[in-house]
């Protein structure tokens, strides 16, 4: 059987001393060894420094998700800390059709999907509202040139298949 021990959440901005508390927290249960992570590459980082302040190299199994996968920042220059940990990295495939359908798109034949200019300002590095621009930002109008001739990027087309 499995056990959970204690279910923790990292807060979005932690403050000094966050990590250590929750090294803290996870050690209350010296039997309680896995540790189940999903979190991003910052926070991570930042537990495992905080676990190797609190004298805890080896104690702890670390079961990452794909923000953790084959990345190598989250143990840069504590690799002891994450030995023995396994991390999930789900195999990644291209559709043809999709991506043929996915890279004609365009602001003008894209209107239902109301996340699509969000989508297109973040992927383009601009945005559409002139109130949206604050100054100094360098992020530039998207011109009308630009609505008409970009399309939807290659690069930008990550579908994942988990095999059981």
């Amino acid at each position: 059987g499995v056990c959970i021990s204690q279910s923790l959440k990292i807060p979005r901005e932690p403050k000094l001393g966050e990590f250590d508390k929750v090294i803290r927290r996870l050690s209350e249960n010296p039997n309680a060894r896995v540790v189940i992570l999903f979190a991003n590459e910052d926070d991570i980082k930042r537990l495992l420094q905080a676990a190797k302040k609190a004298n805890q190299t080896g104690h702890f199994i670390w079961v990452g998700s794909d923000s953790w996968g084959s990345k190598i920042s989250p143990i840069l220059n504590q690799e002891e800390m994450a030995e023995g940990a396994v991390t999930i990295l789900p195999k990644r495939q291209s559709i043809r059709g999709f991506d043929r359908y996915f890279i004609s798109r365009t602001l003008d034949n894209n209107r239902r999907n109301i996340w699509f200019a969000e989508f297109w300002e973040n992927n383009f590095q601009c945005k559409l509202s002139r109130h949206a621009l604050k100054k100094g930002s360098g992020i530039k109008k998207c011109t009308r040139w630009w609505l008409q001739t970009e399309r939807a990027r290659p690069q930008s087309l990550d579908v994942f298949r988990s095999n059981y």
